[in-house]
């Protein structure tokens, strides 16, 4: 909890919306500061497994986490991502806590790793039910990991907000960690395509990563130093969509995006590249916002191109941004989550 991804954050969001109801505790495999980066409500308990020689044990871990299970008695545990059911299925075996494993990603999506689909079929078999964030992504998940538990598909969360878009803005925005599955060296390619013909626009990348020494040679190879920005990890990032006229993102993968979600919520309008899920989820290509063809550096800098050159165009993308976001309305995805463990107090293993 002390990273500062999507994951993490919608673990303290769902954390600080389910407390008004119920007794809330996240344990944390370990922290790489003291703190949980995103704040959380002072009822809840963040409890990070004892770790002495910093080599412990997924076996040990399960014992830990089985240990405060039996102690707090709890109905219902969630498995922040799939990789986490090794942990809470184990840990809740022979007790009548009731698992759920919450996928982040998509079921495609592996992070390079082997393991990712056999952690998939682990969850759907000895779990108690799926979360996941797409109707695209249940049908990948029925198709390729049939089971008679329950796949339920819970959007990622969006507020409303009252807005007003800049169009004298000249700042295109990203944001994200700056690792490897975003792809921002694409857009630094696009950048280098679209920029130098419009000296007076910039493009600001928030985040921090491991490829940011990378990101900076490239932005000094196209002579971009001067409009391609890398402020780093930003708290308010309210502040930067607001003053954004443009949203960009290039991800390989995504499950269901939430800078999407918050640029959309801002009225900025948006050109992604049209992964397997998300983007489409979210952008009626052509309404408000672009898709582009995933990996297609040429299309991609030609959406922003037009965008850029049709101030008239980025207010109608503007004006037409707030569809859809009842889907993503805070209060009906919390209801989601009550009537899913609601269902399941009422199953038995």
């Amino acid at each position: 909890m002390s990273r500062r991804g999507g994951t993490e954050r919608m673990t303290a969001w769902l954390a600080n919306a389910l407390v008004r109801e119920h007794k809330i505790v996240i344990i944390s495999l370990k922290m790489k500061d003291k703190l949980p980066y995103f704040s959380l409500d002072q009822s809840i308990s963040h409890v990070t497994l004892p770790d002495k020689d910093s080599k412990s044990s997924v076996f040990t871990q399960i014992c830990e986490i089985r240990k405060i299970l039996k102690k707090e008695k709890f109905d219902i545990v969630i498995n922040v991502d799939v990789g986490m059911c090794i942990f809470g299925i184990p840990a809740a075996f022979g007790t009548k806590t009731k698992v759920i494993t919450w996928e982040h990603g998509n079921s495609r999506n592996n992070w390079g790793s082997r393991r990712f689909p056999y952690f998939r079929k682990f969850a759907v078999k000895f779990g108690d039910a799926m979360v996941v964030l797409t109707e695209k992504d249940r049908a990948n998940y029925q198709e390729n990991f049939p089971s008679r538990k329950p796949i339920c598909v819970i959007s990622n969360p969006s507020k409303r907000h009252e807005y007003h878009y800049d169009n004298e803005s000249k700042i295109i925005l990203s944001a994200g960690l700056l690792i490897p599955i975003k792809r921002f060296e694409l857009a630094i390619e696009a950048a280098a395509k679209v920029l130098p013909n419009h000296p007076e626009w910039s493009w600001v990348f928030c985040g921090e990563g491991s490829e940011r020494e990378r990101l900076e040679k490239l932005i000094e190879k196209y002579h971009l130093e001067k409009q391609v920005f890398l402020p780093g990890s930003i708290q308010k990032m309210d502040d930067m969509y607001q003053k954004s006229a443009i949203y960009v993102m290039t991800s390989e993968m995504e499950g269901l995006p939430m800078v999407l979600l918050e640029a959309k919520s801002w009225g900025v309008p948006i050109v992604s590249f049209d992964i397997m899920t998300g983007p489409s989820d979210i952008i009626r290509d052509g309404v408000n916002g672009y898709l582009a063809e995933s990996g297609n550096i040429d299309e991609l800098a030609e959406k922003i191109a037009i965008l850029i050159e049709q101030p008239e165009l980025r207010r109608k993308f503007s004006d037409a941004s707030q569809m859809d976001m009842e889907k993503f309305d805070e209060t009906e995805i919390v209801k989601k989550w009550e009537t899913l463990f609601a269902q399941l107090k009422k199953r038995t293993r």
